[in-house]
């Protein structure tokens, strides 16, 4: 018998070892909802958990004292002394309840509620037993810190609100930090009968579970007789607040917790890029990033600006598009950098192969004789796939490559030799092109952006040299404005760059504010082209627009009527018409179709070659060589001004090298 009872205690002990050791809270115990927070702390963006809930963490050095201190007053006296359950609070329960026949008080602990909320049950004996044993469990395994801090998480408000940071955000549009005698009553009534004190839909229970509420706060001798007085007073808050919702492209992006975004800025640009996209007369999106560029951290991210819109729920910051003209300044400055130019070297600008691969200006004209620093203020195309030629196509992806950003597939350069790289022929994404123009405002070096205060330095590349990277970022501040705004005097002006991918698909604008960095892009996140919009007609003014405030001497300012362009840079068709084909130098071979002459013209222009008049088909001016040789091509236009282009003639049997076929 001795042994059989040894057996069996030795068996309860171990069973009791074994629940004592067992784990106290379920696997979803520390389950809460996703928050973004900027860099002082404000929240941007709140996401539910699994079950819908709104349950945001609580750490008690965050919440008011005075709370504290009245929940533990009201709740349990005893919570520091007890190991879970209050057995003094129990024999009080018990003689209220006897004496008046009837349940008139309870004698949970904080700790019995704390495991009731993550193992709801009925409300019967034996539950209660259960427990009163799982309170004393969870009293030796967790700290009274942690116990508060779990409860005042999981506490229920009514509705989907879990916490009293949850609830003090939702009902008060505020943190528990700071709370007044009448928030705090309110926050401790409303978990003693959620739903029936809503004040959304019941505000005469809430208010009277609050005024008991600051009766008891004050015979616990926690307020005075005019606190409490004046507490009274106050009304209760009759509707929820809104949650931060706006910002959740972003929230996907920095992901919990601190992040480097400045809350005013991230507002400003999602209310600058919303009213933009309101604006449009077909539905249309646009991106935006702002960076410091000191710290290298991004203080706004707005990833699109009309979530309504199709495609409205895709991050435009990250996705890979045609960058068009925005890598030009870099092109130039490593050109710069090798000693092949300066940004005052002449070059000209006129109809140009390259093998195979022949560039042509956005505007298909031409502007003879200019320099390097007007070719990029103006984005003139044949001047930059110069540059690149000499400075190499694979060489410069490998020094982007170096400094972060990826260039994605080569586009239209087949047989170019890579070269249709310098007018948007690769793919990059906003946050590629930010690191780029970000080396740029640090005196040519690169770094990679800084999403969190404490993200570390990373490691720096010299992109271009300190001299160059100043060179370009003054060319770029002497740019044509977009219509409608000013860029006065001095240092503070935007030194920006506009890009326009091919079939006006990616409209983009890139800019150096004061010590910001921004890159906006507008377009389709679907890529339909969008005929006509060019960066600096749709994007440019997103960005002047964003880059107001950084401005030192507020040099960037709206206009009523658009400015006369700070720097004009004279066409030369405006002098005449251009030959477009054939051009001046080049062999051509003969047809008996005939070459159809192409020239670019702002007036009616006639075709004369070697001094006859050359008949039109179709519209169209074509020329049938009789024999090989030399010929000049003349255009002259209704005003007398002309264009020559001297031609060679080849037969097929002259050309050197020629497959069979083609002789």
């Amino acid at each position: 018998m001795i042994r059989r009872r040894t057996i069996a205690a030795i068996a309860c002990a171990v069973l009791a070892l074994g629940w004592l050791a067992s784990p106290v809270l379920p696997e979803d115990a520390d389950s809460v909802s996703s928050v973004l927070q900027a860099r002082d702390g404000t929240v941007l963006h709140m996401a539910s958990v699994d079950d819908g809930r709104i349950r945001l963490p609580v750490d008690l050095a965050a919440v008011d004292p005075a709370f504290i201190a009245a929940l533990i007053a009201i709740e349990d006296r005893r919570f520091h002394r007890h190991v879970g359950v209050d057995v003094l609070a129990i024999g009080r329960a018990l003689r209220s309840n006897l004496s008046a026949g009837e349940i008139v008080s309870g004698a949970s602990t904080i700790t019995q509620q704390l495991g009731r909320q993550y193992r709801p049950r009925p409300r019967t004996v034996p539950t209660k037993m259960i427990e009163a044993l799982e309170a004393v469990r969870l009293d030796l395994r967790m700290g009274k810190r942690e116990q508060l801090e779990r409860y005042l998480t999981r506490i229920s408000y009514g509705s989907n609100i879990e916490g009293i940071e949850a609830a003090s955000r939702i009902w008060l549009g505020k943190s528990a930090r700071y709370l007044t005698v009448d928030e705090i009553a309110l926050l401790l009534a409303l978990p003693q009968s959620p739903e029936a004190r809503r004040p959304d839909r019941n505000p005469v229970a809430a208010k009277a579970g609050r005024d008991r509420i600051i009766d008891r706060m004050l015979d616990a001798d926690l307020i005075d007789p005019d606190m409490a007085t004046a507490a009274k007073l106050q009304p209760v808050p009759t509707a929820r607040q809104a949650l931060p919702d706006r910002d959740i492209l972003a929230h996907q992006t920095f992901g919990d917790g601190i992040s480097t975004l400045d809350p005013d800025e991230q507002a400003r640009a999602t209310r600058l890029l919303a009213a933009w996209t309101t604006r449009q007369a077909v539905p249309v999106n646009a991106a935006a990033l702002i960076v410091h560029a000191p710290s290298r951290e991004v203080r706004a991210l707005v990833g699109t600006g009309a979530r309504h819109h199709a495609g409205g729920w895709i991050d435009m910051t990250d996705r890979v598009r045609s960058p068009g003209s925005t890598l030009k300044p870099f092109i130039y400055a490593m050109a710069r950098d090798d000693g092949t130019l300066d940004l005052q070297s002449d070059v000209r600008d006129a109809p140009t192969r390259f093998g195979s691969y022949r560039p042509e200006n956005f505007t298909r004209r031409y502007h003879g004789q200019v320099t390097i620093r007007e070719a990029l203020q103006h984005s003139l195309n044949v001047p930059a796939v110069m540059a690149l030629h000499a400075v190499g196509a694979d060489r410069f992806r490998a020094a982007m490559s170096a400094a972060g950003p990826q260039a994605r597939g080569r586009i239209g350069d087949a047989q170019g030799d890579g070269l249709a790289l310098a007018l948007g022929g690769t793919g990059l994404s906003a946050r590629d092109l930010v690191v780029l123009y970000t080396a740029l405002a640090n005196g040519g070096e690169a770094g990679p952006l800084r999403w969190t205060p404490d993200a570390p330095e990373g490691d720096r590349y010299r992109l271009v040299s300190e001299a160059t990277a100043a060179a370009i970022v003054d060319a770029l501040r002497d740019a044509p404005v977009p219509k409608g705004f000013a860029n006065m005097q001095g240092v503070g002006r935007v030194a920006y760059k506009t890009g326009t991918s091919y079939g006006f698909r990616d409209s983009w604008a890139a800019g150096l504010a004061g010590d910001y960095v921004i890159i906006v892009w507008t377009g389709r996140p679907d890529g339909a082209p969008r005929p006509g919009q060019t960066g600096r007609a749709s994007a440019a003014p997103l960005l002047f627009d964003l880059a107001a405030p950084f401005l030192d001497d507020d040099s960037s300012q709206r206009v009523t009527e658009a400015p006369e362009a700070l720097s004009t840079l004279p066409s030369e068709t405006d002098r005449g018409p251009v030959i477009l084909f054939p051009a001046d130098g080049t062999d051509v071979l003969a047809s008996d179709r005939g070459l159809s002459i192409a020239v670019d013209s702002d007036e009616p222009v006639t075709l004369f070659v070697s001094g006859q008049a050359v008949r039109k088909e179709a519209g169209l001016a074509v020329w049938t060589p009789r024999n090989a040789g030399f010929y000049k091509i003349s255009a002259v236009d209704r005003l007398g001004r002309s264009a020559n282009a001297n031609i060679r003639v080849v037969t097929r049997d002259q050309i050197v090298d020629a497959p069979p076929q083609f002789r």
